[in-house]
């Protein structure tokens, strides 16, 4: 007897902690994958943390058994330190070794997850009252706001009032199966696409049929709330309230799970001023504008008028696919601002000797630290005491032009303007 099993494939960057966690909260039974050639990584242990206090049944799947420097038993000592005891290791907890790219195991672990799934005594009642819980959420340019759905206990038909706990939030105006075929209902274990939903969901999102208060069915996960601008606010004003020492963004996302992944994956120094789902609109370059902000997307595109705009309004956004790329260049981006303003040393010289030049007093010099540049600002420095400060005007070594004397060499420095140096001072070179 055949029987569907449907997958739920939360992502592996450690800025998922969140969807991984909904993700037990929709299952039956979690399958927690461990690299054989990486072992035991940060989100292997969270990833086993939310597991055992969901007290969900679970399997572990030891993958990229073809690879050369695969270790399965050093792996599984690695995981049982973890506290997970498997079977044959002093523990239940069954285990799979497998190589997708060499299709070794899979349909062994079909297996074990249809046992796993009999042993635990798992039902699944259509008869019983309808609960799904909210995979992810976004907004769509054409079919408004859609939510992906795992239906936990009962059915959902076309038609059928939904809530969010207590509250409304729109009707099932169409069903789409995983592969975007329409569908007349929803039975227990099955993923849909809800399209009638008035807003974008939070991730984890209990929704019924009847407005009952609802905690999550596994795990108090906090919610993502999307930030929203007042009616009515004065954006220069709102702006001017906040703490000067921190990056502004206009952040806007495909769904509300990734949405929530990069504002708790964001430094301390980033605040997300105004967050929504959806592609980069007018508005949103407005909004940017207004708030003097970076406008960040990710796996979202840009309106052509929006581009125009942004070209126009020098409004600098950018988009990306991959979440590290995002939050490294974010990283860069504080780091240079937090340079900005700071005097950063160059290089120093002992001024040597003085010789008289066309346009005034010739420094003979010898650089002691980095490096004394064409064109660098310079200031002589007589002890603790500034004497002036002017640009390299040129610089000589013996009768030939040189762009750059490095450490350890020694040349001729014309000033653009006169100083008063004598030898025994220290030119100091600085951006």
């Amino acid at each position: 007897k055949k029987r569907a099993i449907t997958f739920i494939d939360t992502p592996g960057h450690l800025a998922f902690t969140n969807m991984r966690s909904q993700g037990v909260n929709a299952a039956d039974i979690v399958l927690l994958i461990v690299a054989a050639d990486d072992g035991v990584k940060p989100q292997t242990r969270e990833s086993i943390k939310i597991i055992q206090d969901a007290s969900t049944p679970f399997i572990v799947v030891f993958t990229k058994t073809d690879l050369e420097n695969a270790n399965i038993e050093k792996v599984k000592q690695e995981v049982v330190k973890e506290g997970v005891l498997l079977e044959g290791m002093g523990g239940d907890v069954p285990y799979i070794a497998v190589s997708a790219k060499e299709n070794s195991n899979i349909s062994q672990l079909l297996e074990l997850i249809l046992l796993v799934y009999d042993v635990a005594g798992i039902e699944k009642d259509e008869s019983k009252e309808f609960l799904g819980v909210v995979i992810d959420a976004k907004l769509d340019k054409k079919r408004g706001a859609v939510a992906t759905v795992v239906v936990k206990q009962g059915k959902l038909l076309l038609g059928d009032k939904i809530y969010s706990s207590t509250k409304e939030v729109g009707k099932t105006r169409a069903l789409f199966s995983p592969e975007l075929t329409t569908e007349k209902m929803a039975l227990p274990g099955d993923a849909c696409e809800i399209l009638g939903i008035t807003e974008v969901l939070p991730m984890g999102a209990v929704l019924s049929k009847t407005p009952i208060a609802i905690v999550p069915l596994v795990l108090q996960v906090k919610e993502n709330i999307p930030l929203a601008i007042p009616e009515k606010v004065d954006l220069a004003a709102f702006f001017g309230e906040k703490s000067k020492n921190s990056l502004p963004i206009v952040l806007k996302t495909d769904t509300s799970g990734e949405m929530e992944a990069v504002k708790n994956s964001l430094p301390k120094d980033v605040e997300v001023v105004y967050g929504a789902q959806g592609e980069i609109s007018v508005s949103d370059i407005l909004l940017a504008k207004d708030f003097k902000a970076l406008l960040l997307g990710f796996n979202v595109k840009i309106a052509k008028e929006a581009q125009k705009l942004a070209e126009t309004e020098k409004v600098m956004y950018r988009i990306y696919q991959i979440i590290y790329e995002l939050l490294d260049e974010v990283e860069e981006v504080i780091e240079q601002l937090s340079e900005e303003g700071k005097e950063k040393i160059l290089g120093t010289a002992n001024i040597l000797a003085s010789f008289p030049g066309k346009t005034g007093a010739i420094l003979g010099v010898r650089v002691v630290e980095g490096r004394i540049a064409l064109h660098d600002k310079v200031r002589v420095m007589r002890g603790e005491k500034e004497m002036g400060v002017a640009k390299v005007q040129s610089l000589k070594r013996e009768k030939n032009d040189i762009k750059e004397a490095g450490k350890g060499s020694e040349c001729g420095i014309s000033l653009s303007t006169s100083v008063d140096f004598v030898p025994g001072d220290m030119l100091i070179s600085y951006s």
